[in-house]
């Protein structure tokens, strides 16, 4: 039944749907022609097809189908050549001759030989920093052993610091040093002993600014106090003074050991001292450090003038400090049968008397006026006769030995109450060095030792010499073995003053030795009078202990109580800084080794990375640290780990002693029978 009616226009519409078909399946054949000859694995869906079935890779792929990841890249530690990259097997191309050129790894070429460094110029970016192979299947980089980050950019701290210490980058490590640290083992890879803390280098200058271009990629171990090494593993034994050791300066006769120069060398000693007026009281703070490197804040303690005794005592400030640490010290009063004076002479310590590490007194005890009392002879605006105060003295002696980093105040706060008491009230706070704490036994080579005296002295043939001494091929310069205590806060070129940081007065002294004494010289043999600043040698021809005033956000002039009565409270905190007069003017030199670019160094109180509101400045010099050495050279180390007489257990930090030494730290003889 069904009808089918056929048209010439039906017609023609088959003809032109097999035409189409036709078109389709020639189309289809040649598209799998084109197929089989284009990129390989399609650039593995990672890049698209170009000219010459050549894959353009999308970033960070690469290889001739672009299945191969591109690792991450950072400065290269060590920069190398990359060799023959052509295949050419001929002369590797300069470095001013780029190969592979606009490729995806180095769009703008790369070289064979190494890269074109300009001058102080290294360092250039490389694959895994050059420090790792790069796993092209997931484009991650393994570092060689010592190296981590995703470019193996940092150099890693070995066993994360062993759980004693932290690691931190060089540039903060830099800054977290303090001025006068000399606990290097803490800051770097090893300990006091095995690296010589306090020997030859005194200035430990610290808070550094390190901008290298490394200075968030080397990483390094601050191990905790009491540890030290690469990784913080080993532990560190305590100090002595070896029982052998004799200063130079003791002469011997029958009758025991005479002591003629009462400035041996010998332990830290520092004081704190506040003034005020009538009925002054308040509170401070105090930063105390122990041999190895621990920092101990005290925060609070009351001072009050001695006489009232409502202040901290010598006992409370001792529960501070753990009892394997600052200690009392006992003092030894026979050595081998001869009575000696004290000084340093450390063996057969038996039956001396205890002599405690902190004592409390009266203000400057070595001013005594008419009344008995003992006072500052002057103070700008605090006249003697209404000036008192407490004055802490803390010794470190025997029982810590060691080149101690000196303790400061780092608060000064009166009470609203003394404030009340007068409209216009003030405090003062100093604290110092009384004696320099050492590890060796330095001395002036230049000086003769007269016995008819009993003293050192220049002979004209080796203090007044001819000539420059400078650094430049110069044998004198080696003599200058002792880099001074902190460095130049003050100068200018062609002056004559030089201002140093710190108090150097136990390794200067002026050329007028020669002539201070009736017998012709007061120069001491462990002192000098010459200096080495930017390579070139001065003379000393005066020095002078001046009071640096310290900035600290509590030690200022501020109103205290309601505002109506305005009761003004001055606080003050000093310290002690050093003032060499130079027989010539000082030189800044625009050429040469120690050629600088700059005429004059100036000081400044500063922040400091990282360092709160509420915490004491730093004293920085602009624009540059620069220290100074003395012309002293070691004589003898004598303060060392177990005191030289004893071998130490890293893993428990325990001396094992010699035969014929004991005690923790080996420092006693005993009797061999």
């Amino acid at each position: 039944d069904r009808v089918i009616i056929t048209t010439p226009f039906s017609r023609a519409s088959a003809l032109e749907n097999c035409i189409t078909m036709a078109f389709r399946i020639l189309s289809l054949l040649a598209l799998m022609g084109y197929a089989a000859a284009e990129c390989p694995n399609a650039c593995s869906g990672h890049g698209t097809c170009s000219l010459h079935d050549q894959c353009t890779c999308c970033r960070n792929w690469q290889g001739n189908d672009c299945s191969q990841r591109t690792c991450p890249f950072g400065y290269a530690h060590v920069d190398s050549p990359k060799g023959d990259l052509d295949g050419s097997t001929g002369t590797l191309s300069g470095p001013n001759y780029p190969l592979i050129l606009g490729s995806t790894v180095y769009p703008f070429g790369t070289t064979e030989q190494y890269p074109d460094a300009a001058s102080d110029e290294g360092h250039f970016y490389m694959e895994c920093s050059n420090k790792g192979m790069c796993n092209r299947d997931d484009g991650t980089c393994e570092c060689f052993p010592g190296y981590e980050g995703s470019a193996c950019q940092r150099a890693s701290c070995p066993n994360d610091c062993s759980g004693h210490g932290t690691c931190e980058t060089i540039k903060e490590l830099a800054e977290d040093r303090e001025d006068g640290d000399l606990s290097k083992g803490y800051y770097a890879m090893n300990g006091f002993a095995s690296d010589h803390a306090g020997i030859g280098d005194l200035s430990a200058i610290g808070d550094i600014t390190y901008e290298l271009w490394d200075k968030t990629l080397t990483m390094g171990c601050k191990c905790d106090p009491g540890f030290m090494g690469p990784d913080c593993s080993m532990k560190i034994c305590r100090y002595g003074v070896d029982p052998l050791f004799i200063p130079s300066n003791y002469l011997y006769s029958a009758d025991g050991v005479i002591e003629y120069d009462f400035d041996a060398p010998h332990f830290e000693k520092a004081f704190v001292e506040i003034i005020g007026g009538q009925g002054m009281k308040g509170q401070f703070d105090l930063t105390i450090y122990d041999v190895y490197g621990e920092k101990y804040v005290l925060d609070a303690l009351n001072y009050a003038a001695y006489e009232t005794g409502n202040y901290t005592s010598c006992a409370e400030i001792m529960t501070h400090f753990p009892n394997d640490k600052i200690k009392d010290t006992v003092t030894g009063t026979f050595h081998h049968q001869m009575a000696h004076k004290g000084g340093l002479v450390s063996s057969a310590y038996v039956g001396g008397a205890t002599k405690p590490f902190c004592m409390a007194m009266m203000v400057n005890q070595t001013n005594q006026d008419a009344d008995g009392n003992y006072r500052k002879q002057e103070i700008k605006d605090l006249f003697q006769a209404e000036q008192t105060g407490i004055r802490y003295e803390f010794d470190y002696n025997r029982g810590n030995p060691g080149y101690i980093k000196d303790l400061f105040i780092d608060n000064l706060t009166p009470e609203p109450t003394y404030a009340e008491t007068t409209t216009d009230s003030v405090v003062y706070g100093y604290y110092g060095i009384i004696k320099q704490g050492e590890v060796a036994e330095y001395s002036d080579i230049n000086k003769n030792f007269n016995p008819t005296t009993n003293r050192f002295m220049y002979s004209d043939d080796n203090f007044f010499q001819s000539g420059k001494h400078d650094v430049k091929g110069s044998r004198s310069a080696l003599d200058y073995g002792v880099t001074l205590p902190g460095y130049i806060i003050e100068a200018h070129n062609s002056s004559h003053q030089v201002l140093l940081s710190r108090d150097v007065h136990f390794y200067i002294e002026p050329t007028s030795c020669l002539a201070e004494y009736p017998e012709g010289s007061s120069c001491k043999q462990y002192k000098t009078s010459k200096v080495m600043i930017f390579g070139k040698e001065y003379h000393v021809n005066k020095t002078a202990e001046e009071w640096l005033e310290v900035e600290a956000p509590h030690t200022s002039d501020y109103v205290v109580g309601p505002e109506s009565e305005d009761y003004q409270v001055r606080s003050h905190v000093f310290r002690p800084v050093t003032n060499l007069t130079l027989t010539e003017p000082v030189i800044f030199p625009d050429e040469g080794p120690f050629a600088v670019d700059y005429k004059n160094i100036t000081y400044k109180w500063s922040g400091g990375p990282g360092r709160s509101a509420v915490q004491t400045p730093l004293l920085i010099a602009v624009p540059e640290k620069v220290t100074v050495k003395a012309k002293l050279t070691q004589v003898y180390q004598y303060v060392s780990e177990c005191s030289g007489r004893g071998t130490c257990d890293r893993e428990t930090g325990l001396c094992s002693c010699f035969n014929g030494y004991s005690n923790d730290n080996c420092d006693t003889q005993t009797p061999v029978c």
